[in-house]
């Protein structure tokens, strides 16, 4: 009888913890990041979280090249349901400065509405938002006047996103580029000038951040706060990692005054980037230095598009942010990834051997992008060239026109894969293979404290619903969920979840 009451018991707490994950999993937990000897991304019962998702660019504001064609979709609802059935669970959401503070010293509050119905709706889809101050080439500004000719070797530039024109300087410098778009004498003077706080423009945006900092302080679906897409550093090379880093910590200052103001809030975790020229070296003198901050809820957030931008492999860059993370005593998440072939499939390798590198550096991140229009400036070179015929974001687009082609189904069988969002303690080991759909995960939680909950998802297939075999997780359940399945269990020690069916 003692044996049979100490079992019921058991039992007794595994189901009330698992019911109460289930009741919990329409709120999504305030998370936050641990730095030292095993740092990760954690939620507020402790379990180590891999966020995994893609960009989205809607509320961009982009240069048009093309007055034909508009930039940007409309950002609706359905846009969050459709990426929660595709198992993602966070979303980076691109914001730009030229319309958070359009003139000087004037926050939108329209803007910021847009922002926080973004944020409802994701939050409502069970997505994390990442809020990511995003500039490319400084801002619009950046464009080669009409009528202007570039010395030969040269091209005209078009125009990007990012700053508004009055926090724009280039100093009589010119807009013409040599083979990249951040080439540019007039958009490397414009952050020099930043990084110099010329007219108090770096002032501003420190502040703009406190303002988006304190609208969401309490807000549990925000993941975090990146600080500023691929910055540029100027014409001072490497010597800008140190003025990036001083606008960092300027930036995470006023946002942890922000928050600590709200009643209710706490602190996010802040995403940091290395400079855009990490893209195609994956430099480490292109990064803050270690120390620039003492802030222990930081994540290091590289972008990481090999074969693309740099000649680098994956496993190359994939190392190489593993050891800058490390001078960080941080994790690293990856804010940009992808391919960009012009027809489906020919990528397939490429996004394949990546993602088993995510999974081996057990670490998440964000596809380079939901829905990318044919009048988005990516799809053009130069003034007066034609835009490209495949707008090549996750869902695809016949130019011009806009006209749907859809998800790539080998980039979607890659990116829909199993995964744990969440699991106790530490995860040491990850394996999630799309082509076969074998899934298995290890992990070593002993703390007594905490959610003992790993919560996996898996994608729907045509074998049903999925079984697992387990070491050390007890009381497994398999729902359905939107576009897959969710898997939870109890885990403690060093635990143990395999797909058996497969």
């Amino acid at each position: 009888m003692r044996w049979r009451a100490s079992a019921f018991a058991c039992c007794l707490v595994v189901a009330i913890l698992l019911g109460g994950a289930a009741l919990a999993s329409a709120e999504l937990p305030a998370l936050h990041a641990t730095r030292g000897a095993h740092p990760a991304i954690r939620d507020s019962h402790g379990r180590q979280v891999l966020l995994r998702g893609v960009n989205d660019n809607q509320l961009g504001d982009y240069y048009q090249v093309d007055p034909d064609q508009p930039t940007t979709f409309a950002l609706h609802r359905r846009d969050f349901g459709r990426m929660h059935r595709l198992g993602f669970n966070v979303v980076r959401l691109v914001l730009s400065w030229s319309k958070l503070e359009p003139r000087r010293g004037h926050i939108s509050a329209a803007y910021l509405d847009r922002i926080r119905q973004a944020v409802g709706w994701a939050r409502q889809s069970h997505l994390y938002v990442i809020l990511d101050m995003h500039q490319d080439a400084w801002g619009k500004e950046a464009a080669t006047p009409p009528g202007v000719k570039c010395p030969p070797g040269l091209t005209p530039s078009i125009g990007w996103d990012g700053a508004p024109r009055w926090a724009t300087y280039f100093d009589g410098r010119s807009t013409c580029h040599q083979t990249f778009r951040e080439l540019s004498p007039a958009v490397a003077a414009a952050f020099d000038n930043f990084y110099d706080d010329r007219g108090g423009i770096q002032t501003h945006l420190v502040r703009v951040w406190a303002r988006l900092a304190r609208t969401f302080a309490a807000n549990r679906a925000v993941a975090g706060f990146d600080l500023f897409n691929e910055p540029h550093p100027g014409t001072l090379g490497s010597l800008a990692s140190q003025q990036i880093g001083a606008f960092y910590e300027r930036a995470i200052r006023a946002i942890r005054a922000a928050e600590r103001r709200k009643r209710g809030g706490f602190h996010h975790v802040v995403y940091f980037e290395p400079s855009v020229f990490y893209n195609t070296s994956a430099s480490p003198g292109s990064s803050p230095p270690p120390g620039f901050t003492d802030d222990k809820n930081i994540v290091f957030s590289p972008h990481l598009y090999p074969g693309t931008f740099t000649s680098l492999t994956t496993a190359q860059v994939f190392d190489a942010a593993s050891v800058l993370a490390r001078t960080y005593r941080t994790t690293f998440w990856v804010g940009e990834w992808g391919w960009f072939s012009r027809y489906a499939g020919n990528d397939y390798d490429a996004i394949l051997d990546y993602a088993a590198h995510e999974d081996r550096a057990v670490v998440g991140g964000t596809w380079w992008q939901w829905r990318q229009r044919c009048g988005d400036p990516h799809q053009f070179g130069e003034p007066g060239v034609e835009g490209s015929a495949i707008a090549t974001g996750l869902n695809r687009y016949r130019c011009p026109g806009d006209r749907p082609i859809g998800i790539p189904p080998t980039t979607r069988r890659v990116l829909h894969r199993s995964y744990p969002r969440l699991a106790p303690g530490r995860i040491t080991s990850l394996r999630s293979d799309p082509t076969t759909n074998a899934f298995d995960v290890t992990g070593t939680d002993h703390s007594p404290k905490g959610s003992c909950v790993l919560r996996v998802w898996t994608p729907l297939s045509g074998a049903g619903q999925p079984r697992f075999s387990a070491s050390h997780v007890r009381g497994i359940q398999t729902e359905r969920a939107p576009g897959g399945w969710v898997t939870r269990g109890c885990a403690h020690g060093n635990y143990e979840l395999r797909r058996a069916d497969v």
